[in-house]
């Protein structure tokens, strides 16, 4: 019986759902210790951590950057999805996808913690302009992205699933379009990084930030 395509992609959808769940536990744990690790930092790493932020508010606050940040944010953006892809293609590279999702939690949460503590609803606002602009969009395709990852992945180890050719050969094409839509995605969240993003800090200063 021959299967309607958005039927075999809710299929495929719903192999890899606990995959995702795995990736968003992975991605929440790395938030926590994102958000742990603040409160280590010495008060003179703070300080100048937060002398280099000013610094960078101040700079787009005068003259707001656009397009030369968004080749390179597109271009390591890209290479992270490139990169799951490649792992999820391999046999041994779940450990890895789990580590790329746990640093990018890490870093999300020690931003995000490190912005409200120091400059309090100021670098709440810096956080959403930012941080939270870019993610909107990033951050899904990236868990996504993972999470089939590790279901394909699995698929190739699993001796039951290498004996159905045809279906692995359909989950193949399915991560490999994917990616594709991932990175499209992804484009539209590094132009809201790149180009929105500087805006609302040139606007923000006007309001002391």
């Amino acid at each position: 019986m021959i299967t309607a395509p958005g039927n075999r992609i809710q299929q495929h959808f719903g192999r890899y759902t606990p995959q995702l769940y795995i990736a968003l536990a992975t991605l929440l744990v790395g938030i926590l210790f994102g958000v742990l690790a603040v409160g280590t930092l010495s008060m003179a790493d703070k300080l100048s951590l937060l002398g280099y932020l000013r610094r960078f508010l101040n700079l787009e606050a005068q003259a707001p950057t656009y397009h030369h940040i968004f080749r390179q944010a597109l271009a390591d953006n890209l290479k992270v999805l490139g990169l799951l892809y490649l792992l999820g293609v391999s046999v041994a590279g779940m450990p890895l996808v789990m580590v790329i999702v746990f640093f990018r939690g890490f870093v999300l949460g020690f931003a995000s913690a490190f912005l409200v503590t120091a400059m309090q609803w100021q670098g709440a606002g810096v956080g959403l302009a930012t941080i939270g602009l870019t993610n909107i969009f990033v951050l899904p395709a990236l868990v996504i992205a993972a999470s089939v990852a590790l279901g394909f992945s699995w698929d190739l180890i699993s001796p039951k699933r290498r004996q159905e050719g045809v279906e692995l050969a359909r989950g193949f094409a399915f991560f490999t379009g994917l990616v594709v839509v991932m990175a499209a995605v992804t484009l539209v969240g590094t132009a809201l990084e790149s180009y929105a993003s500087p805006f609302l800090l040139h606007f923000l200063s006007n309001w002391g930030v």
